[in-house]
């Protein structure tokens, strides 16, 4: 595997934890978590550009798909 395989795929695990512990994306304003933001903009951005592998698009729409929508987490405010 290449290395820029191997780092794409570290940043996306990263990422799926963050999101199964927090349920949404960083914040921007947290330093701490700005690269993974960073990260999921730029792959976002190369995937509507049609310049992302479908492979790397699909594990992107998982990733959307494992986050709370806005609804779900508003109720557990109340």
């Amino acid at each position: 595997m290449k290395k820029s395989q191997e780092n794409w795929l570290e940043k996306y695990h990263q990422m799926k934890l963050f999101i199964e512990e927090h349920h949404h994306l960083p914040d921007k304003r947290k330093v701490e978590n700005r690269g993974l933001l960073n990260w999921w903009k730029y792959n976002r951005k190369m995937e509507k550009a049609g310049r992302l592998s479908p492979y790397y698009a699909e594990l992107l729409r998982l990733l959307s798909d494992m986050r709370q929508t806005l609804p779900d987490r508003q109720e557990e405010l109340f």
